[in-house]
This record gives C-alpha cells, structure tokens and sequence, in this order.
C-alpha cells in the first residue's frame, strides 16, 4: 500500500496559513490590501485584543457578488489573474488566492458584502474554513469582513505571540506603511474603540506623513521627484539633521506595494553622501512606479521581497534625486530644536571673563589649507584707521610670512597628510583671489549662495565661532568647518585618479588562503578601476609590479589589502567610496581639533573658506557644520514673547 496521500483542503490551507498568517498584522495586511484593490476610498479598521478577539476591516469598495463569496473561500480562487501571462503583469496588490481561506482556516470569519448591481448583499460565516452559514443580508455598500478569535484551532501559533503591545505595534505599522502609499484612500484604526489614526485621504502625501509621525516631522521632508524611461520617482525624504537609528522610517514602494530592498536603502544612504552621521538613518517615503513587466513580486508568500529588472539603473535614480533635493536650501539645524526634551544640568554661576585669545594664538593659511602656530606678535587691526589698501597690504603680508616660513610649512604639512601637493605661482593666485575678507567684521559671500552672511564675533571656548547675521546667531564648530573644507579640496585631489604607472624596484606579495585567491582571481578586474593590476603568481599568491602614481608607495600594501577585503567581504569594490573614505580620513586627521584658539583673522578665512563649499552644513562625516539661534529663539529665551495658541495654528498654517 502506498504511503503518499493527498491533503484534505482544511488541513492544506492550516499549512498555507502558516505562511501567510504569521501573526495578527498579517490577517490586517491581506484584508486591506483587498480592500485597496477593490477601489475603496474609505477603511476602517477595528481591532480588539491586538487582533487576536477581534479583527474587523469595513471598505466602501466594489464588494463581492453572491456566486462568488462562498468561492472566495477556495485555495487559489481569484478575480485578479486569469492566466500564466498575468503573473508576469500584476498590477494588483493580491493575486495569490491564498489569504482569505489561510485566515479562515484558523479563525471564526463572517464576511457582510454586496455589489451595486444586485438588489440585496451576502452573508457568510464560516469556522475554521468550513462555511457554516451563507444567507442574504440588506444591501451594504462595500464589504465587511470580521476575523474573531484567531488561531482558536491552533493553540501552538499562540505560544509565539509576543505581547499585546508589540502585536499592536505591528499592526499600526502596516497602516502606516499602507497610508503612505495609498494617501488617496482615507483610512482610520481603531483599538478598543479609540482612534489610533486617521488620515484625511485627499491624496496629500505631506498630510499623510505629518498624521503618522507629526507635523514637526513633515515640515523637515523635502519633495524629490525623478524619472526615466521605465521608472518615475516621487516622495519625500528628511533633512539631515532629522534621523533615527534605525532603518524602519524608511518606506519604499513600488506600484504602490510596500517592498523591503537593502540595495534600494543603500541607494538613500548614497543619495545622502555624507550629510548623515555614521549609523544614522533618515525618514524617507519613495513611490516608484514601474512597468510591472519589469518586477517580479512572485517572489514570497507576504510579496515584500520583489525581484526588479534594471536595479542599478533605479538606485542611480534615487540617488540623484536626493541629492538634488538636498543641495538646494538651507540645512542649518536649528539649535533649540536639538536640544528638546533633553533636561538641562543645574548651572554654576558663571563668571563673564575674556577668552584668551592672544595666547598661542593658531594662524590659518589658505593655501595650504591648515592652522600654525606664528610666533610674531598677534597684530590687531584697527577698522577705523586702516584703509583698504593698508587691509590688502596686510594681508599680503600674512600670506607671505606663511609661505616663507619653511620650518613651519614643514611641519603643517605633517600634520595635514604625509602627501605633499606642490603650489605654482598660479594656483597660489588663484587661491588668494578665492577669499575676500572684509575687515569690517564682515564675510562676504555671493549673493547666489543659501550659505548665510556671518559677521564673525569672538571665539566661544576655544572651539565654536560665534557669529550674528539678520537672521540670528550662529556657532560654528571650527573643527567641523575646517574638516568639511579639507575634505572637499582632498576629495577632488584624491578623486584625480590617473592610470599612470609607477615602476616597483621590489615588487609587491600578496598571499591569500585558497577560498579567497579563487575568488579574488575571478573579480580582479574590479581593482583595474582603481588601476590596480594584480597578477597571479605561484600558489595562492598575487604580485604587483607596478602602481598607480596617485597610490604612494608607503601606502601600497595597506590600500591594496583594504581593497580587497573589501572585495571578499561585499563581492564588489566601490573606488568612489574608497576615496570618499580616504578624503575624510584625512580631513579629519588634520583639521584643529577644539581648544585651539584663533585670531579673528583667521576665524574669518575659516569662515569664508566654509561659505564657498558645495556642502558648508555638515562634516564629512555627517555632524552639523553651524547651528542655528534664530532673533525668535532668542527671545523666547529671554521671555520677551510666549508662544501662544495662536502661533501654534499660524504654524499649522504654514505647514500646509
């Protein structure tokens, strides 16, 4: 007697429902998505216990017809593909027919529905897939569908059910996700009769966004828009200083589905380049729309995992899209902001001293593009006696004792990087004319730029820069300032990558075991980019004869080993990071550090140096440049004006 026999179709769909219904936020995904996909305009969604009593979703969609109720109960049974070419164009959120009898199969379900053509609607309850009742009932418009007392049938299931909490947590963050792709459809959860969220569903993402995470939130989104000829790109994405620490503010849609994709993630992270902190991550809502021939969601039972045709062509995409969007505008944080909900130590009475800074006092030398200590008497400029020629003279003649300092130079050089660039004539009067500094207090800056106009005022701590302009105070961090400056000057130098060779007098081993030599043996190519050649040699080993001239040669073996590991570990070597790494290495290793005092000369080059960067608001590696107290702030502060209720609906006001 054979020992293979065929499944009963209740024990089939407890199989299938162990895919499907992982959990209660499960059933509430696959019932508004059908609910999305009948052309609702209105959900709401009732939940009692987490959804394990009670889940209720009520749609004012097309609703089912009678013929079709008790069939929608049935494995595989769908209105939304019809044959094998449709599952290469799906269009629809649901295509599977396996969610509705998965649920019913370990839970108490009753679906209320009817369709404009009919007369009267449908009633259905079934238990634990079985249909018990199917009646008519008064027509409704749309459909009704109660899930009670899940997994009743399955008592193991509920042994890994988290807390009600955290089951909650689930379930609201698939409303949200399913807001934000759908912000046409107004959609309203309730738990235990209270109101969770709400959205107006007039098609405004903005208002959708500012009910699910505040109008704070939406005010600090920017719009990006972009497209091709098989993607469009449209959403909001946050400014800089608006992250968290985690990935789960990041929401991407294709075709209105919400997709989980880590080569799309790290496609935002690059669009953000180095305006975001290591290990913070931004708020950001993509809605991609594509040919569906062109992605492939037959992929998993919850169709969150999405296979796309021309991912790199759409990472590319997206990354140029956030970036354009952040390079126009203002991204200076404001500093109150920052320090929100944050309690303040108990302050000692301070002390209103001046700060010492004649002593020691740092120079700063914009050719070289770095601080030195001067021994010469600090001299001080009178405004009112000196002119602009005895002003130009001046600072000439800073200039010059700069450059004829060799000792000095010698050693601002050590400090900057070990690599020396050489300076013609040329480029030294073209770096000079770059700056101009007004002695009146004044920086001056294109009127073109969004950079502030900063009046430089003293030295806060022998760390920050204090500075005013019409629109209020301003700290820079001298530090982050100079390393922005220093990162974008070495990020071009490092960037100029020749494929010039360098002859090795004493060529270069490099041994690796045998499960790294084959696979790096299949990927060199990668490192030619980079203009690296490595060639086989004896067992397990690769030689380097010669090198890139860009690459010194007290640095050959250390990059080349960071190159490929880089390979080994991520299959793929990116020289624009590579050198995006190696610039801010260097940037920040060189730039003054706190506790350094400047003279206000040099804090103004520093200051009008920063205004002429592509990005002035952020280090290379992601801390805020210049924050920001505005005249408002300030008097706040000082209590000269209180917020009223007024100003909070003139603030709403703006928002919208």
């Amino acid at each position: 007697m054979g020992k293979i026999i065929e499944l009963n179709e209740a024990l089939a769909n407890q199989i299938a429902a162990g895919e499907v219904v992982e959990r209660p936020a499960s059933v509430v995904k696959e019932l508004v998505e059908n609910s999305i996909d009948a052309g609702s305009s209105k959900i709401i969604i009732n939940v009692e216990e987490a959804g394990l009593r009670l889940i209720e979703v009520i749609d004012n969609g097309l609703g089912l017809e009678k013929e079709d109720v008790a069939l929608a109960l049935r494995r595989h049974a769908t209105s939304k593909i019809k044959d094998s070419a449709d599952l290469f164009r799906i269009r629809t959120l649901g295509f599977r027919g396996e969610a509705l009898p998965s649920i019913a199969s370990v839970s108490q379900m009753t679906i209320e529905t009817s369709t404009a053509e009919e007369e009267s609607g449908t009633k259905l309850i079934a238990k634990g897939g079985n249909i018990e009742t199917l009646e008519p009932l008064a027509k409704r418009v749309g459909t009704k569908i109660s899930v009670a007392n899940l997994f009743y049938n399955t008592p193991a299931r509920l042994k890994y059910i988290k807390s009600l909490q955290a089951e909650l947590s689930h379930i609201t963050d698939i409303i949200n996700r399913l807001s934000l792709a759908h912000p046409e459809i107004s959609f309203t959860l309730v738990n235990e009769g209270k109101e969770f969220l709400k959205t107006a569903g007039n098609g405004d993402l903005r208002q959708v966004i500012a009910a699910i995470y505040g109008i704070g939130t939406a005010k600090k989104m920017r719009q990006i828009k972009g497209s091709d000829l098989d993607f469009e790109l449209t959403g909001y994405v946050s400014i800089p200083e608006l992250t968290r620490a985690n990935r789960n503010y990041i929401t991407i849609l294709i075709n209105g589905r919400f997709i989980k994709n880590f080569l799309l993630n790290q496609a935002i992270l690059e669009g953000y380049g180095n305006r975001l902190m290591v290990g913070r991550f931004p708020f950001a809502i993509l809605s991609i729309k594509i040919d569906p021939t062109l992605a492939d969601v037959n992929v998993h039972p919850t169709k969150q995992e999405v296979r796309l045709s021309k991912e790199r062509e759409l990472m590319a995409l997206i990354s140029k899209a956030i970036d354009e969007a952040l390079s126009e505008g203002v991204l200076i944080p404001e500093a109150l902001e920052n320090l929100q909900g944050r309690a303040k130590e108990k302050e000692s009475l301070s002390v209103q001293t001046e700060l010492p800074l004649q002593n020691n006092p740092l120079y700063y030398d914009n050719v070289r593009q770095d601080f030195y200590v001067r021994e010469e008497a600090t001299f001080k400029i009178n405004k009112n006696q000196a002119s602009n020629d005895s002003s130009e003279q001046t600072f000439d003649n800073f200039t010059e004792n700069q450059l004829n300092t060799d000792a000095v130079s010698e050693k601002m050089t050590d400090r900057t990087v070990e690599s020396t660039t050489e300076i013609t004539d040329n480029s030294l009067e073209n770096t000079v004319s770059n700056f101009e500094i007004d002695f009146d207090n004044e920086v001056k800056i294109s009127q073109s730029s969004t950079f502030p106009q900063l009046e430089y005022l003293a030295q806060l701590h022998a760390t920050y820069l204090l500075c005013q302009s019409k629109e209020g105070l301003y700290l820079v961090d001298q530090h982050a300032a100079q390393e922005r400056i220093k990162y974008e000057y070495w990020k071009d130098k490092i960037g100029e990558v020749s494929m010039e060779q360098q002859i090795l007098l004493a060529p270069y081993l490099f041994t690796l075991p045998k499960n790294d030599f084959i696979v790096l043996a299949e990927k060199k190519d990668l490192l030619h980019e980079a203009g690296v050649f490595l060639e086989e040699y004896g067992e397990n080993q690769f030689i380097l004869r010669e090198h890139p001239i860009w690459l010194k040669e007290t640095e050959i073996e250390k990059s080349i080993n960071e190159m490929i590991d880089i390979i080994l570990s991520s299959k793929e070597f990116s020289l624009k990071k590579y050198r995006h790494d190696l610039a801010a290495m260097v940037a920040c290793k060189s730039s003054i550090k706190a506790n350094h005092p400047l003279d206000a000369e040099s804090a103004r080059a520093l200051l009008a140096e920063l205004a002429t960067c592509k990005n002035p608001y952020s280090c290379a590696h992601g801390r805020p440049t210049i924050v920001h107290f505005s005249g408002d702030d300030i008097q706040k502060m000082f209590r000269r004006i209180q917020e009223t209720h007024r100003s909070k609906a003139a603030s709403w006001k703006d928002f919208e």
